[in-house]
């Protein structure tokens, strides 16, 4: 590197150092400026262009490589620097055209004879199909860009957002013309206070158990028992309780396995004996129990053992599980694995600790 380069170099570290960013940020621009000042034929956006051609495996690896050597250029007020585009959002359309409600109707009757797909995720793509085709008349980047600035403005949670997005990749790829979105960063959060706690739970079995129908008894001991999701519980059978495992398709299309605790195909072998149960688990005085209902008839079992209602919903008994298990345990890669999560970071939002525990560890051990 001649002096010249060295200089410039120079330069630019005493200048990054003013820009607040953390010293791991700092060295990685660095170490990419100092690797593009040695090996380019000139330092200028013809040299940026070449050099990144030559080193197209390096720049995938290694995404901010560019945007440090971009980063310099613009210092140096001799490049250029990329420019946020500015997006403007969609206005609503006066009506959904009748060629994009016919090829909703027919993405949503693919999705249901292909039986990949939850009636819930279904319900989710037609909606966010729909709530697209009243702004744009066609899938395109430009649309789904400026679609996705008018769900920000109008305040849509990133996780609603998401949802639209992966609706209306779906349907692009459905169509032939697979188009790829950037998702709202999500963070990851679980309300540990909203989790039902081991008085609870044991109090909500005991009163479900007065009733002359045990079958809701039942429910909450295989929700607290097994982490199942609700669409998951929902294709449960009495038989696969009693054989004490079953493999399902859940999320994602993907299978997994579920045990049935030895004690409760004990109980259910003697229920089913008694009353002549048998397929479907979760069904209702009305047929096959749906979310809404399971979700009203536990708010009505909560209230008459004064829980909280806000503990008393399908997925409340999903982290009691996880909560349960991991206090027993300590294992948070096997409690991934019987989750069905993908990822074991997904997980440890279960190792969070609701108030009254913080409290209890903070005066049990803050002593000094």
């Amino acid at each position: 590197m001649d002096d010249q380069r060295k200089r410039i170099l120079i330069d630019y570290i005493s200048y990054l150092y003013t820009t607040g960013k953390s010293y791991d940020f700092i060295g990685k621009y660095i170490k990419y400026v100092n690797d593009f000042l040695e090996e380019a034929i000139c330092i200028n956006r013809r040299g940026y262009l070449a050099y990144k051609q030559k080193n197209v495996e390096m720049m995938v690896r290694h995404p901010l490589m560019c945007n440090a050597i971009l980063d310099l250029l613009s210092f140096l007020g001799i490049g250029y620097k990329r420019k946020e585009k500015v997006v403007k959002p969609l206005e609503r359309l006066s009506a959904i055209s009748e060629k994009n409600k016919a090829l909703i109707s027919e993405f949503i009757v693919q999705l249901t004879d292909s039986n990949d797909y939850s009636p819930h995720t279904v319900d989710v793509y037609y909606t966010s199909l729909k709530k697209y085709f009243e702004y744009a008349n066609e899938v395109n980047m430009d649309n789904c860009r400026r679609f996705i600035k008018m769900l920000e403005e109008e305040k849509y949670s990133p996780a609603t957002i998401s949802l639209r997005i992966t609706a209306i990749e779906r349907f692009s790829k459905w169509m032939k013309k697979p188009i790829e979105l950037k998702r709202p960063k999500i963070k990851r959060k679980l309300d540990v206070n909203n989790v039902p706690t081991v008085d609870e739970y044991d109090r909500l079995l005991n009163y479900l158990k007065t009733k002359t129908n045990l079958d809701y008894y039942f429910f909450i001991k295989v929700l607290g028992t097994t982490g199942a999701r609700l669409s998951e519980f929902l294709q449960f059978t009495w038989e696969d309780i009693i054989t004490g495992e079953v493999t399902l398709k859940g999320k994602g299309n993907k299978y997994r396995r579920f045990f049935f605790q030895k004690q409760l195909q004990k109980e259910v072998k003697a229920y089913v004996k008694e009353n002549g149960k048998t397929g479907l688990f979760a069904v209702g005085r009305y047929g096959p129990m749906t979310q809404r209902g399971l979700a009203q008839s536990m708010k009505v079992w909560g209230s008459h053992c004064g829980i909280d209602s806000k503990k008393m919903h399908p997925h409340a008994f999903r982290h009691f599980f996880a909560k349960m298990f991991l206090k027993k345990t300590k294992d948070v890669i096997q409690l991934a694995d019987l989750l069905g999560h993908g990822s074991v970071d997904t997980t440890r939002i279960y190792l969070q600790k609701s108030y009254d525990e913080q409290q209890r560890e903070f005066n049990k051990n803050v002593t000094w």
